[in-house]
């Protein structure tokens, strides 16, 4: 079902859409995954978004011109699922005339989306997570796309900055463990030359969707005294991938740029290090920045629920940030309609909010992060990373 939110809450916000077309409405659409095994990696994304679109309007919403506007969220759930994410994007463009796109986070769908979101280059902006993205940034009628999230490569790379740190723990050999799918092919091209270039021999597995035994590559890769297990990437997969390779005595040690501390949390008893590339570990940022912890507050009061620390670093792509900027971005550059002088704004801007967040010159964000390290018997230890 397709939610259209303008300022209320829940099913109250569905019989006010129609009021909102006798005022200035910005129309933002948003192309992720709610439900389903990899909702994951849009579920905080929908919640972010849709808290900012409501404390926006509800302030009275933003200024650009003469006129002042408020915000409207329409967001379907594609399931993850390309076929369905290419009719909602179709009509987000072509009924709806949404010119600005959160999302797809999932490589698969942008896959599936790109050819048509290119055919409509120029007409409205995408702001999404997607690894494929990278390798389109800058390409010709790709002027469209904004990757949100950082890049796992280069001197500002998370991934790289990983397994140098990984590699100050004594590490020489790695096991990956990935699924079988766009994105875990995509990872082990991305990942296989950074751990050669650490000196780290790396051995590689991929596993078939819906896997839910993994004893088998568990003990190939388990051989040969190898020093940490790198699985990814959703936490669906990570509890049973961690508590096998555990309780078999398999592996003691791990790595991860995707997934969450809850897997290894579960399992502390039997692992020794749990290195972790976390967005931000909330529940630290929660005693420390204030913003962090406004916006708990407020999620909280808005949901009616209570905070999902597991999911909440994922709102680092096109979620709560990426709102208050698009809406900075239009009233610095004087328009709501065209797209190309408000994507020159968001390129040029750093913002400051829950991240610190900037873009490179080919469009895709460097924001700061965390290295999580869960060592047996002791404390997590955070470590604050600020890519250059």
């Amino acid at each position: 079902m397709t939610r259209r939110i303008v300022s209320l809450v829940g099913a109250a916000a569905l019989t006010v859409s129609v009021a909102v077309y006798a005022q200035n409405v910005v129309k933002i659409g948003q192309i992720e995954a709610q439900t389903g095994t990899l909702a994951t990696y849009g579920w905080m994304g929908h919640q972010g978004a849709l808290l900012a679109v409501d404390e926006i309007n509800r302030a009275g919403g933003f200024k650009v011109g003469s006129k002042t506007y408020k915000l409207e969220l329409i967001s379907p759930d594609t399931r993850a699922n390309p076929q369905e994410a290419l009719i909602q994007l179709k009509q987000l463009l072509e009924q709806q005339k949404v010119r600005y796109v959160f999302g797809p986070f999932l490589t698969n769908v942008f896959n599936g989306i790109e050819p048509y979101a290119t055919q409509n280059n120029g007409k409205f902006l995408m702001l999404g997570g997607a690894t494929a993205i990278h390798a389109m940034l800058g390409k010709p009628n790709h002027d469209y796309l904004i990757r949100t999230w950082n890049w796992d490569a280069g001197p500002s790379g998370f991934g790289q900055l990983l397994v140098d740190y990984l590699k100050k723990q004594g590490a020489q050999k790695a096991a990956m463990l990935f699924q079988n799918d766009a994105f875990g092919k995509v990872a082990v091209d991305i990942y296989s030359p950074i751990f050669k270039q650490a000196g780290i021999d790396l051995k590689i597995e991929l596993f078939e969707p819906g896997t839910k035994d993994f004893s088998a590559p568990l003990a190939k890769l388990s051989a040969g005294q190898t020093d940490f297990l790198f699985p990814g990437y959703t936490d669906a997969v990570l509890y049973d991938i961690v508590r096998q390779a555990t309780e078999g005595g398999l592996f003691k040690r791990f790595f991860l740029v995707r997934g969450s501390m809850a897997p290894g949390q579960k399992n502390k008893d039997l692992i020794d290090d749990y290195i972790a590339y976390l967005p931000k570990y909330f529940e630290e940022a929660e005693k420390k920045e204030p913003k962090v912890k406004a916006f708990i507050t407020a999620y909280k009061a808005f949901f009616k629920q209570d905070f999902p620390y597991d999911q909440a670093p994922l709102c680092s792509s096109s979620c709560y940030d990426h709102v208050y900027m698009l809406v900075e971005a239009m009233k610095r550059a004087g328009t709501v309609d065209d797209v190309a002088k408000v994507k020159k704004e968001l390129l040029s801007m750093t913002y400051s909010g829950l991240w610190n967040i900037r873009f490179d010159s080919t469009g895709e964000a460097v924001f700061d992060f965390d290295v999580l390290h869960m060592r047996k018997g002791r404390a997590i230890s955070v470590s604050r990373i600020n890519p250059k």
